[in-house]
């Protein structure tokens, strides 16, 4: 029996308009953006081979890789899938959170800023298929603290 490995993904956005309250006439108020008018979404997957060439979890509990001023590789152009999340912590060791840090992260497809995550938020970047011309995909801190960020690349 063949053994195949796919990620399946989905995600959705809900572009809101944020209304300030006025004195005697309204509250707050939050809604769906009156010209777009619905949550924006779609879901896919990805075949690879199985690899797990950057990041990692053991056992269900993440390695976390350390977001300094250089960059931490987190795919390159054989990579066919992306996971990115900012901790919201420093980096104290691959296994253990340091501070809360409230610092973005920065995302590079070789030289170019392609992406900021502000602390708990997370990217995918699906890849099957491409003909990447990308060498490498990188992460770096934001300020002068390193950042522990969750990644996985998959070959």
């Amino acid at each position: 029996m063949a053994t195949r490995h796919v990620v399946r993904f989905r995600v959705s956005a809900t572009p809101v308009v944020n209304v300030d309250a006025v004195d005697g006439a309204s509250l707050d108020t939050s809604t769906v953006h009156e010209n777009i008018r619905k949550t924006l979404g779609g879901s896919g997957k990805v075949a690879y081979n199985g690899a797990i060439d950057y990041g990692g979890v053991t056992d269900g509990s993440p390695n976390y890789l350390e977001a300094d001023g250089l960059g931490v590789a987190v795919g390159n152009g054989d990579t066919e899938f992306i996971y990115i999340k900012h901790t919201g912590y420093a980096f104290s060791s691959s296994t253990v959170l340091g501070a809360v840090n409230l610092d973005d992260i920065q995302i590079y497809a070789d030289s170019e800023h392609i992406a900021n995550l502000g602390p708990n938020e997370s990217w995918f970047i699906p890849l099957d298929g491409t003909s990447s011309t990308v060498s490498s995909f990188t992460v770096r801190r934001g300020s002068s603290t390193n950042i522990a960020i969750e990644a996985l690349g998959l070959d």
